[in-house]
């Protein structure tokens, strides 16, 4: 329970550190994201590595084949809208996103990749459509926690609701324009 504590009290700061819902600023990338991969702990920089290496080939590059290299079997999901599993996650993978070439880094805004014992979070930007301004977007940041075991992620948590619409996974929605 105390890492998790410490999980949210992260969270809190990089929620602190991204403004509220009506500062102006939008959140900022690092300016670099594989310094985001270090740490003096090997354990948390081969966890942060293992989610970095989990978005660039599954989530970006949707390249379900190498799902068995990156989840356990039976993968706990707590989003809404996919169900747990690792064959569930491969056939909502496949249904939502085509197979691109992998890139060497995750194409979309990364805020951080923060690791404690068997947790790893990543906070990214996204740009959503201003349901105020028609035509315009605003500045919105995603979190994923991940708990891992043995060496492959066992468990998700994020922040959507049950609704489809709310979140896309197409890398468009990570650009401003």
């Amino acid at each position: 329970m105390r890492r998790i504590g410490s999980i949210v009290l992260g969270l809190e700061l990089a929620l602190a550190c991204t403004g509220t819902a009506f500062a102006q600023e939008p959140p900022r990338p690092a300016p670099d994201q594989l310094a985001l991969l270090e740490s003096d702990d090997p354990k948390l920089a081969a966890n942060k590595k293992l989610v970095f290496d989990m978005y660039r080939e599954i989530i970006q590059a949707g390249r379900t084949d190498l799902a068995e290299k990156y989840f356990t079997e039976d993968y706990i999901q707590h989003n809404p809208n996919v169900p747990s599993g690792r064959a569930a996650l491969v056939e909502y993978i496949k249904a939502t996103r085509p197979v691109r070439p992998i890139e060497p880094l995750i194409t979309f805004p990364v805020i951080t990749i923060m690791a404690e014992g068997d947790l790893v979070l990543i906070a990214t930007v996204s740009w959503q459509p201003d349901p105020e301004n028609p035509g315009k977007k605003y500045a919105n940041t995603h979190f994923d926690l991940y708990r891992i075991e043995n060496g492959k992620i066992a468990e998700h948590w994020d922040h959507i609701p049950k609704d489809k619409s709310a979140w896309s996974f197409d890398p468009n929605v990570h650009a401003k324009e």
